[in-house]
């Protein structure tokens, strides 16, 4: 990937829409990704205002153009400015994630552990807005596509199958299905 944040973060998002739209196998061709969160904060910091400024229904995610992610072992990390700006306090909150694959399996996303520096602090503590959207946002995702199908444009679905994390990366497992599929 390239060095400076724009190009990496434009990189990501056509290689993401080159494996999305790719055309596979009939019978539901599974297939999987690994993205550096690094790419993920190029593109938050880069793409997303671009994004937002075109399309206004994502209005809601502008605060995370200031959240940064990191992979640990089986958790996402988030971090976030916390507080008054003039403080430039950073806060952490490592959220546990994981997606089965495996039939009605459900995305298990928990708010584990919040942090500023090497202080722990409640979860209740103002300030973790961006960890309890991300939540929400995801929850919503479910609501929206219980079945973790998003049809594509020919008809096509494309269904999320397994999310995992390991240091340094994220890991998606994914299975691009024909148009017959969306009764199941």
């Amino acid at each position: 990937m390239p060095a400076d944040p724009a190009a990496r973060a434009e990189a990501l998002e056509r290689a993401l829409a080159a494996e999305v739209t790719k055309v596979r196998g009939p019978a539901g061709e599974a297939w999987a990704i690994a993205i550096d969160p690094a790419d993920i904060n190029a593109w938050l910091a880069t793409r997303l205002p671009k994004w937002i400024e075109h399309e206004p229904e994502l209005a809601s995610f502008e605060a995370a153009v200031a959240v940064r992610i990191a992979a640990d072992d089986g958790a996402l990390v988030i971090e976030a400015p916390v507080g008054p700006a003039a403080l430039g306090l950073v806060g952490a909150v490592r959220m546990p994630v994981a997606l089965e694959d495996a039939p009605g399996a459900r995305l298990v996303l928990d708010i584990g552990a919040a942090r500023i520096g090497l202080l722990p602090v409640p979860l209740s503590a103002e300030g973790w807005a961006s960890a309890g959207t991300l939540a929400d946002e995801l929850a919503r995702f479910e609501r929206r596509y219980p079945d973790r199908r998003i049809r594509l444009a020919d008809g096509r679905f494309v269904e999320v199958r397994a999310i995992s994390c390991e240091r340094g990366r994220i890991k998606i497992r994914f299975a691009t299905l024909p148009a017959a599929a969306a009764g199941g």
